[in-house]
């Protein structure tokens, strides 16, 4: 950064306190005095925001819900009654810039296969003071989700397809039973006991966790983060399995049917796959940079900074698993010794 530059910005922030302090002692006014435009354009003002509550919503026992909110973390678990139940909790008390946009009330209206839950993204630089956006939504079990836009989200207890967008803000799954699509933009991805046909989940910039997952397909992906895998179970009519990190280790350990397609890779990282010992695999392990150790015996070609490739047959061999990484080392736990 230039000199001009670094002065640029601490003109700006001494303008901000000096702001803050004319606030405190004489409010807007003290702002406007020092200006002569008014507050319109330099001013600041308090401002607050509270939720109106929202009556629950008869939408039968699957209704399809949509949720755009790009500002607010949604929260969603399953409802005891049957119906829907909305709660806006966000909360605002502060001091924030003229021309700054209001917080609009949440709007939930009735549709024809279910409930859509929507507000506008505002635009707000909250000087001091708190703020709070988050909506929590309980609905039937059976019901279906498509958050398009978030700021992060919890969901659990939910049977039916959830989509998941969050454009900032981590992501976390548990107990569900239908097709799960969950991306963060920023933030990581926690995935626990799904139970589906298919997973998939994706980070911009965050590690990937899942637990307890048993699916025919699984697609994890991030570009800047680790990823562990525990308690998986990859089994259906066409099995496949695609696990991959830019940038980070990969920690995998579970069942792979027989005659399905998986991929383990990391562009920079060391991988760890645990298989149990009745695994119908074929293994083919390669390395960039680093060394393959399979059940503890370290197999290398030349010194460690040279390519390795090495191929391990489990059972009758009927699955294709692929790991490879460009920078780290392989280590495989087949439980068996083999190799």
């Amino acid at each position: 950064m230039s000199r001009a530059s670094i002065v640029g910005v601490l003109i700006a922030v001494e303008v901000v306190i000096v702001g803050v302090a004319l606030y405190v002692i004489g409010g807007a006014g003290g702002w406007s005095a020092m200006h002569p435009h008014g507050s319109f354009f330099m001013g600041m003002h308090h401002y607050s925001f509270e939720a109106t509550p929202i009556a629950p919503l008869e939408a039968g026992s699957s209704p399809a819900i949509a949720v755009d909110d790009p500002d607010s973390r949604v929260e969603i678990g399953p409802s005891s009654d049957g119906l829907v139940h909305v709660k806006d909790l966000t909360g605002v008390s502060g001091a924030r810039f003229a021309g700054d946009s209001s917080i609009s009330q949440l709007r939930v209206t009735r549709t024809s296969n279910g409930v859509s839950i929507e507000r506008p993204s505002h635009q707000h630089f909250f000087v001091f003071g708190s703020i709070d956006e988050r909506i929590e939504i309980d609905a039937p079990p059976g019901s279906s989700f498509d958050v398009s836009r978030c700021s992060g989200a919890d969901v659990s207890g939910i049977d039916g397809a959830v989509t998941v967008r969050s454009q900032d803000g981590h992501v976390t799954l548990a107990d569900l039973h239908g097709t799960v699509d969950a991306r963060s933009d920023d933030g990581y991805v926690d995935a626990n006991g799904i139970h589906a046909d298919s997973l998939a989940v994706e980070s911009s910039d965050g590690h990937l966790a899942l637990h307890d997952v048993a699916v025919a397909t699984l697609t994890a992906r991030t570009s800047d983060g680790s990823i562990e895998a525990g308690g998986l179970a990859i089994a259906g009519a066409h099995p496949s399995a695609t696990i991959h990190t830019d940038e980070g280790r990969v920690r995998v350990a579970g069942t792979f049917a027989p005659g399905g397609t998986y991929n383990v890779s990391s562009n920079d990282g060391s991988l760890e796959l645990a298989l149990p010992n009745s695994s119908d695999l074929t293994v083919a392990a390669s390395t960039g940079d680093g060394h393959i150790v399979v059940d503890g015996a370290s197999i290398a070609t030349g010194d460690d900074s040279d390519s390795v490739q090495h191929t391990i047959r489990l059972g009758d061999g009927s699955g294709s698993l692929q790991l490879s990484t460009s920078d780290g080392a392989i280590h495989i736990s087949t439980n068996n010794g083999a190799v």
